[in-house]
């Protein structure tokens, strides 16, 4: 397959839609993989399979609203990852080695052996390492802005970044990587410490791994939320912003932000040349929700089904 890029401006839909009618619970089960309890959900529909993983923190219940849209051809499932909503929380097992054998026996599982999957953020590790080791049970990839570079080096130089302000996701990541001053960032209401060692946990692990596709063998096809932006993305800005924090940050992202951005978008390009890419500009990185849903489902399902 020949590489191909698209580049998509999210315009605001102003029409008022008719009210949709009410989606489907999907069925919730439970599956035992690499000695714990994983949840799961089904969505219904027959034919091959595909697997929705989500993002950082979220449990497979973020695609209640866009899995079922694929229900009609395909067979659909998510699955959420450990120390995650109704899965198991062992206090160890968040790196991506480890999260990649809880899929390959929640599969086993439910004898499915080959699948396609979808993943959201930080699940591009576990698709990325999933195809590389076990490139025979994968039929397609597709990541939702979850081909990215997720590096200290990056993520520390994004802290220079005008419109950054510290709170619970600065201090879980200064902790993840032993910053000093991570303590003095106050955090309202911090979770219980059981639960914060999960999530920076899973920040050290997310910190850990480095993308490299080029194992890849399957079709594979990647969104990126906001790269086509010639300017800094707008949302990171508050409302109220004045004149000189805008000009700090069209600064910033002239020197620092788009050459952050660019860069995984074109290690995607080099290593898996038979890759295909969709960028939008200033979209939200839940693009499966909201205004780029449809596009974003349309894309899917003409990529799956081809």
């Amino acid at each position: 397959m020949r590489y191909a890029a698209l580049v998509l401006t999210l315009v605001c839909i102003s029409e008022v839609r008719a009210t949709a009618p009410p989606l489907p619970a999907p069925k919730t089960g439970f599956a035992t993989a690499n000695g714990i309890k994983l949840h799961y959900l089904d969505w219904g529909g027959s034919g091959d399979t595909i697997l929705f993983l989500p993002g950082f923190n979220d449990s497979a219940h973020v695609y209640d609203q866009f899995a079922p849209r694929f229900a009609d051809q395909l067979h659909v499932i998510g699955l959420t990852r450990r120390g995650v909503g109704e899965s198991d929380k062992p206090k160890d097992g968040y790196d991506a080695s480890t999260r990649v054998e809880d899929i390959r026996q929640f599969l086993d599982s439910l004898r499915i052996s080959k699948v396609s999957l979808i993943g959201h953020l930080m699940a591009g590790d576990e698709l990325t390492l999933f195809a590389s080791r076990y490139p025979h049970r994968v039929a397609k990839l597709v990541y939702i802005d979850a081909a990215s570079d997720r590096t200290p080096e990056g993520w520390i130089a994004g802290l220079s970044d005008p419109t950054n302000k510290p709170g619970i996701m600065q201090r879980m990541r200064m902790e993840a990587l032993g910053m000093p001053g991570a303590s003095d960032i106050h955090v309202d209401k911090m979770p219980p410490p059981d639960e914060w060692a999960i999530l920076v946990a899973t920040h050290k692990a997310i910190f850990a791994f480095r993308q490299d596709y080029t194992k890849i063998q399957a079709p594979a096809l990647a969104f990126y939320a906001a790269t086509a932006s010639q300017h800094y993305p707008s949302k990171w800005l508050p409302d109220d912003a004045d004149a000189s924090l805008r000009a700090k940050t069209e600064a910033w992202w002239q020197e620092k932000g788009h050459a952050l951005m660019r860069e995984p978008v074109e290690q995607f390009r080099r290593e898996i040349p038979h890759g295909e890419l969709v960028e939008f500009s200033n979209a939200p990185h839940y693009l499966f929700k909201g205004d780029t849903a449809d596009q974003v489902a349309a894309k899917i399902r003409e990529f799956l089904l081809r």
